[in-house]
């Protein structure tokens, strides 16, 4: 089946129309990158209708995490550098099976090789969920934050000489 593009899906919708279509066009041709992201980038779409429209276009639900608590065993089945650097959060092991799936909420419907490094480490299958892309960085960010040390608690280093755990041993040896 044909992927719709989003671009006709914004313009049916309501959200932009046929000048703002064109211009979010041009500027992608200029600059590169996505038409969504152009459009988000020249103020003519919230992020918001965005995902939305990237929802409809991939056949995948869109969550709203503002209010969102991820358990912590669930938050541990990833880890944390994966998370940091695909951009992606795990929210809920549903149990339909032994392997899940992993509900995973991520601002990038493309990006297979994140889930597929997701579905790696946890050893459960993954179930995409859409998010806005500020809304995902800010529910990462809160939820590391309550989930890590900051530091270990150490005393203060040391102002004068420090003694060494064993004493230099200076052997020569002669011929």
């Amino acid at each position: 089946m044909k992927r719709v593009p989003l671009g006709q899906i914004l313009l049916e919708g309501g959200t932009i129309d046929g000048r703002q279509l064109r211009a979010g066009l041009d500027w992608q041709k200029r600059w590169g990158g996505r038409i969504g992201s152009a459009l988000v980038h020249l103020g003519m779409v919230q992020e918001t209708d965005l995902v939305r429209a990237l929802g409809r276009q991939f056949e995948i639900p869109v969550i709203d995490l503002a209010g969102c608590h991820v358990k912590a065993e669930v938050l541990l089945l990833v880890p944390h550098r994966i998370l940091e650097t695909r951009n992606v959060l795990p929210l809920e092991l549903l149990q339909e099976c032994r392997r899940g799936p992993l509900l995973v909420a991520t601002s990038d419907p493309l990006d297979m090789a994140g889930l597929d490094e997701v579905a790696f480490a946890s050893g459960k299958q993954v179930r995409p969920v859409l998010a806005a892309k500020s809304q995902l960085a800010t529910a990462i960010a809160r939820h590391l934050a309550g989930g890590h040390p900051e530091a270990l608690e150490l005393g203060p280093e040391p102002v004068g000489e420090m003694d060494l755990v064993q004493p230099l041993r200076t052997e020569r040896f002669w011929n």
